[in-house]
């Protein structure tokens, strides 16, 4: 794939939301209270969406978002473990579900094949299969609104239909907007590092930014939450070892004490010389802001990529990466 083809892929971001928002709507899971979702990289991003919607649509369940070769110790026959790996093959993911069978856990794995779908039907769990062929971080459509399907026929968050429909057609309608705005802070952006900075609520969008400027622009980027970041992270401007551009997300829900965070913050770097920019992120339902945030971002780092001559789609590295550790015995 081209580079500008994968910019294109990513612009359809909408477009992926509508062919996505039914995976899933077949799966039914019984008794369980508690989700674990088990993935890594653009797999897992996923669960930390999952997370910020499910603080207001479902505060009282416990969403673990985990990123290893296990699941965590209070996993058990009430858990529902949602194993994410697109390709199918990740080492961790494959780790994780085998734990989650010795807990006796429910399984539903979500992927695109490999050995995750086929050790899936071995063990008769439930698959929710999507396309295959693109970068699992450009797949985030199709790995999110199957959690939110799947969590719905379990009894565990209401009806997102709605909502999801909703939010498609925003999108849509705010389609070339937020290219013009995605544009306009690439073109900021060039020659610096980024900080994301969100509240804690909606930290799990932050970080997908940063993950994005990482293997899309192939740069450097950082995350942090406010009110946490006040009270270490700030301390770090007193001496600045980097060129540095802070990218303050500000979603309209966020308490008036978390706003007035956000505005000191950016007057006091300001003050240090560090430029900013603050994106306030509308729209009437939380799945619609998550998704228009996420995009924003995603659009952001694709543009920022084509501004510095770096072709988006390869994660070399990575790849080098895994070919290596595929030489040590997996113990």
């Amino acid at each position: 794939m081209s580079a500008d083809s994968f910019i294109a892929l990513v612009e359809r971001f909408p477009e992926h939301l509508s062919e996505a928002k039914l995976l899933g709507a077949g799966v039914k899971v019984q008794g369980v209270d508690k989700v674990v979702v088990a993935g890594i990289g653009g797999s897992a991003i996923s669960g930390d969406l999952l997370k910020v919607y499910c603080s207001e649509k479902a505060p009282g369940l416990h969403v673990h978002v985990s990123r290893g070769y296990d699941v965590p110790a209070f996993a058990d026959s009430r858990t529902l473990v949602l194993a994410i790996s697109y390709s199918g093959n990740t080492e961790e993911t494959l780790s994780a579900v085998k734990a989650a069978m010795r807990k006796g856990a429910k399984i539903v794995a979500i992927t695109s094949g490999g050995k995750l779908m086929q050790q899936a039907e071995q063990l008769n769990k439930q698959v929710v299969a999507v396309p295959d062929g693109i970068q699992p971080r450009a797949a985030i459509p199709y790995l999110f609104l199957p959690l939110l399907n799947v969590l719905h026929n379990a009894g565990l968050i209401p009806d997102p239909s709605a909502e999801v429909s909703a939010a498609i057609t925003s999108l849509k309608a705010a389609a070339a907007n937020y290219k013009d705005r995605a544009r306009s802070l690439a073109e900021k952006l060039v020659g610096k590092v980024p900080l994301i900075y969100s509240s804690d609520r909606m930290a799990g969008v932050a970080y997908r930014w940063k993950c994005e400027f990482n293997e899309n622009a192939k740069v450097h980027a950082f995350s942090h939450a406010f009110p946490e970041l006040n009270h270490n992270e700030l301390v770090g401007y007193t001496k600045l070892n980097a060129n540095y551009y802070a990218i303050v997300l500000e979603d309209e829900a966020d308490s008036r004490r978390i706003r007035e965070r956000m505005r000191l913050t950016r007057e006091i770097i300001g003050n240090k010389g560090i430029p900013s920019t603050q994106i306030v992120i509308k729209g009437e339902h939380l799945l619609t802001r998550i998704l228009s945030a996420v995009h924003i971002g995603d659009l952001t780092s694709v543009y920022l990529a084509k501004l510095t001559g770096v072709d988006p789609e390869p994660v070399t590295i990575i790849e080098d990466f895994k070919k290596q550790l595929g030489k040590v015995p997996f113990v």
